[in-house]
């Protein structure tokens, strides 16, 4: 952040310095500037002198000549508010031109500022001091200001001015995201994720989506920090926003290792992953298909490996891969053989178990109309944890392209983890076409 974009002041680099030399009142705003006009000033006979050698010496590129006279102004006994407003917009054109013959002097150490820089921090600060900087300048002036402290390493007078910025200008996004950093870097995560839901809330009510890099930050924070409230609302934000593979494994796996699951509840969460393309690397796919196999469901494991092995995550050749390719190979087929009398068996039982586990497999077949019937009935038969069977029976009517019916399902599960997981459900199902 070393660039400065000062064109609003150009107004002021412009000013003559003719005039009568009548002092002015110092105490009475301008009405010019209320209206948002360049303030009308009159100087007095000694600044006015001053000041106009000055300008001759900043046209013949002299800074540190015309310095010394704007100097010699400040110094001036009985200075009028209009004399300080223009000693210092005189300034603030010595240090644009000191900062514009910066290249031939010797870089600053960080957290310092350059002398052309240092001049243009006094010059605004003196400026906005007088209350002659029109309104529409006020917030660049500000906004530089905040730029100029931070270029210094002083982070609280660049959280002040920027949240002085934002008070001039509540929807400017750009600065409630640059509040959210300086709240980061002075470690307050929780008023930073807080300011970047700000901006993203912001950003989105003008009408423009808020850039996915401030999701990923709010949830970063969030989840760096331990900020257990903050974090899965941050998630839900960031994959309603901008549901990507990426953003969809990484809001996922947060959420399973925040929740602390059991494998019935992993398997839920990687047939979601499956789901939405987020499945990354051998050790997802591995994961997903061991998992699968550990709870007898020799199909679902299967088609994770068919899927590894295709998107170049998993190798054949590799002893655990093998392995398991021959294990899960080896059941498939009398597995797949056995589902109708298995099916017809479960809605004869007395509980729903039997029902809800055949319909575990035709998940894993992707034969998601079966499954969704069979967890119906499973429901029905009772004996079966009624949030994990509707989570699935709406993870099925999702995949199968029911989105009524599955939202209908992952309302019924209660509050707690599985619940957020029918969040997630509801969300990749309201992307699809």
């Amino acid at each position: 952040m070393t660039k400065i974009s000062l064109s609003a002041t150009a107004i002021v680099a412009a000013m003559m310095l003719a005039g009568t030399a009548t002092p002015v009142a110092a105490a009475k705003p301008d009405k010019n500037t209320e209206a948002g006009k360049p303030p009308a000033v009159k100087l007095s006979k000694p600044v006015q002198a001053a000041l106009s050698e000055a300008q001759k010496l900043q046209t013949a590129k002299d800074y540190p000549g015309a310095l010394a006279k704007i100097r010699e102004a400040e110094a001036i006994p009985t200075r009028t508010d209009d004399d300080n407003y223009m000693i210092n917009a005189i300034k603030l054109n010595n240090a644009i031109g000191m900062r514009s013959a910066a290249p031939a002097v010797p870089a600053t150490p960080t957290g310092t500022l350059s002398p052309g820089d240092a001049l243009l921090e006094e010059a605004l600060t003196a400026m906005l001091a007088t209350n002659r900087v029109t309104a529409e300048d006020r917030p660049k002036f500000v906004r530089n200001l905040s730029v100029l402290a931070l270029q210094r390493n002083d982070f609280n007078a660049a959280t002040k001015r920027t949240e002085e910025l934002i008070a001039l200008t509540p929807n400017d996004a750009d600065a409630i995201v640059s509040l959210a950093q300086l709240y980061q870097k002075q470690k307050q995560p929780a008023k930073a994720v807080e300011t970047l839901n700000r901006a993203i809330a912001a950003q989105t009510a003008s009408g423009k989506p808020a850039d996915q890099s401030w999701y990923r930050s709010a949830l970063g924070i969030a989840y760096d920090s331990k900020l257990t409230a903050q974090t899965q609302p941050a998630a839900v934000a960031l994959v309603t926003a901008y549901p990507n593979p990426t953003n969809w494994r990484d809001a996922l796996v947060i959420f399973r290792d925040s929740s602390k699951l059991d494998d019935q509840g992993n398997l839920d969460v990687m047939r979601l992953m499956a789901a939405a393309d987020a499945l990354k690397g051998e050790r997802d796919y591995a994961e997903y298909a061991e998992t699968a196999s550990t709870k007898g469901l020799p199909g679902e494991a299967k088609a994770a490996l068919t899927q590894g092995r295709a998107a170049g995550a998993l190798s054949a050749s590799k002893p655990f891969v093998a392995e398991l390719s021959k294990s899960v190979d080896a059941k498939v087929n009398a597995d797949r053989a056995a589902l109708p009398s298995l099916d017809r068996e479960a809605r004869k039982a007395a509980t729903g178990k039997a029902a809800a586990g055949t319909a575990d497999a035709y998940y894993g077949y992707g034969e998601f109309a079966k499954a969704a019937d069979l967890y119906r009935v499973a429901l029905t038969k009772g004996g079966v944890d009624s949030d994990t069977i509707n989570l699935r029976l709406g993870a099925s009517l999702a995949r199968g392209g029911d989105k009524a019916g599955a939202a209908a399902a992952l309302a019924n599960v209660k509050p707690g983890p599985r619940a957020q997981l029918a969040q997630y459900w509801t969300i990749w199902m309201s992307k699809q076409a």
